[in-house]
C-alpha cells in the first residue's frame, strides 16, 4: 500500500483528509478541542493495552482533562484528531506537538488505534505534524519510545532520526523539521 499523503480538503488549514483508506473508509485530520475530551478517552479505552504503553511508557488508559486541557493549548500544544470520513464522533488516532524546554523543539505523541495500525496513517500523521512543527516555530520533532515500538523507530529513522540514544527499555529520537 502506498504511503498516504495528508492534504488540506477545506479552506481551514487544521482540516486535512489522508489519502489513506481502512476497510475502504477515508480519514480526515483536524485540530483537537476540549470537546474532543471524552472521544479521545473512549479511544484510549478501545486500544491495547501495548499500544497505550508504546505511547506513553505507561498503561494509561484515559487522560485527565488538567492533560487534555495542555495539549490544547496552542501557545504550547498542537493536537491534532483523525476520524473516519463517514463517522466523525470515533476518533482514531491523536497526534501532539508539545513545545519542550529545549528552543525550538517539540515532543511529538502519536496513538492510533490497533485495526487502523500497519496501514500509513501513523506514517502519515508523523509527517503531517512536521510540517505544521515548522509554523509552530521548531526546528526539531523529538521523541521518547519503547526500545521495541519498531512502528515509530522505523518512521523515525525514515524521517532521518539520529541514531537513537538508549535509556534502559526507552530510546530517545531527534529530527529536523526544516
Amino acid at each position: 500500500m502506498p504511503t498516504p499523503v495528508l492534504t488540506t480538503t477545506t479552506t481551514q488549514p487544521a482540516v486535512v483528509s489522508s489519502g489513506l483508506t481502512h476497510a475502504g473508509t477515508q480519514t480526515v485530520t483536524r485540530a483537537a478541542t476540549l470537546d474532543d475530551f471524552g472521544a479521545v478517552n473512549a479511544l484510549h479505552e478501545r486500544c491495547s493495552l501495548a499500544t497505550r504503553f508504546s505511547r506513553y511508557q505507561a498503561a494509561r488508559r484515559t487522560l485527565r482533562l488538567a492533560e487534555f486541557q495542555h495539549l490544547t493549548r496552542p501557545d504550547r500544544s498542537l493536537t491534532w484528531v483523525t476520524y473516519p470520513e463517514d463517522d466523525p464522533h470515533r476518533i482514531v488516532a491523536t497526534t501532539n506537538l508539545v513545545r519542550t524546554t529545549e528552543a525550538g523543539e517539540a515532543e511529538l505523541g502519536i496513538m492510533v488505534e490497533d485495526p487502523w495500525q500497519s496501514r500509513g496513517l501513523g506514517t502519515a500523521l508523523v509527517q503531517y505534524a512536521r510540517t505544521q512543527a515548522r509554523t509552530f516555530g521548531c526546528s526539531s520533532m523529538a521523541v521518547m519510545t519503547g526500545s521495541d515500538n519498531v512502528r515509530m523507530l522505523k518512521i523515525m529513522r525514515a524521517l532521518g532520526a539520529a541514531p537513537p540514544a538508549i535509556h534502559s527499555s526507552t530510546v530517545d529520537l531527534t529530527v529536523p523539521v526544516g
